[in-house]
């Protein structure tokens, strides 16, 4: 792989797993470039990092489920108080 797809690969997973980019996280590029030599795979690198500066995963809410749009016409409006 590439390490440009790698790199692209570990900023992915960060966002995705912890909600911070690489450039929010501070990993710096020569850190980047020494995990990529060693031949570690972006998600190990990802597992490294986060129990090496002991990120807290935050739990996603699930979906909230939204009601329909009204339409204008639909009369399911209050007319304003004094109207």
């Amino acid at each position: 792989m590439e390490k440009t797809q790698w790199t692209a690969a570990v900023d992915q997973l960060m966002r995705r797993d912890w909600s911070i980019g690489i450039d929010d996280a501070g990993i710096d590029e020569q850190q980047l470039a020494d995990h990529w030599r060693e031949g570690q795979t972006p998600a190990a690198f990802v597992e490294w990092f986060a129990e090496k500066y002991d990120l807290i995963r935050f739990e996603r809410p699930p979906s909230v489920r939204t009601a329909p749009a009204m339409s204008p016409g639909s009369g399911s409006r209050r007319p304003p108080a004094g109207a």
